[in-house]
């Protein structure tokens, strides 16, 4: 969603999308579950994900990861590692995906393979996982991520 961070007008512009396309369309629900996602509507935006996944169920897609991260905020650390491991699967060498991983492990109580999940993040990539910034406007992760990755960064 490129809307220089008006995601409230996002949010309005897909809704409008989503009802002129009349029966659910995966790319359109991807991007209105994102949208939802940056204006805090969670639960709306995990029913979108869900819905869209169901659609392309044969195919993992990176909007996958972002699905998984909803579930971990909504209280469902099972759904969300469940669909982290297929991401895994499919794109093993995402940083993105790797530093989800490790924060689910982490949440699961498995600190020592949260810390060597992290840990396989390349040096400089991995830097970006302790810069705020980053993590609340550059990918956007919702709170309850951010907030178990930080028990990860200060552990390594």
């Amino acid at each position: 969603l490129n809307y220089n961070q008006q995601w409230a007008l996002a949010l309005q512009d897909l809704r409008q999308a989503d009802a002129l396309r009349a029966r659910p369309d995966a790319i359109v629900l991807q991007n209105l579950a994102r949208a939802k996602e940056l204006n805090g509507l969670y639960a709306q935006a995990d029913r979108d994900y869900t819905t869209a996944i169901s659609m392309t169920a044969n195919e993992v897609n990176p909007f996958w990861l972002r699905a998984a991260l909803i579930k971990f905020q909504l209280g469902d650390p099972q759904s969300a590692l469940d669909l982290i491991k297929r991401v895994a699967v499919r794109f093993p060498e995402a940083p993105e995906v790797r530093a989800a991983y490790a924060v689910l492990l982490s949440a699961g109580g498995d600190a020592v393979a949260a810390q060597r999940k992290f840990l396989e993040i390349p040096d400089r990539a991995r830097l970006k996982y302790v810069d705020t910034a980053y993590l609340t406007q550059t990918i956007a992760w919702p709170p309850a991520m951010r907030d178990e990755l930080g028990k990860i960064t200060q552990a390594v």
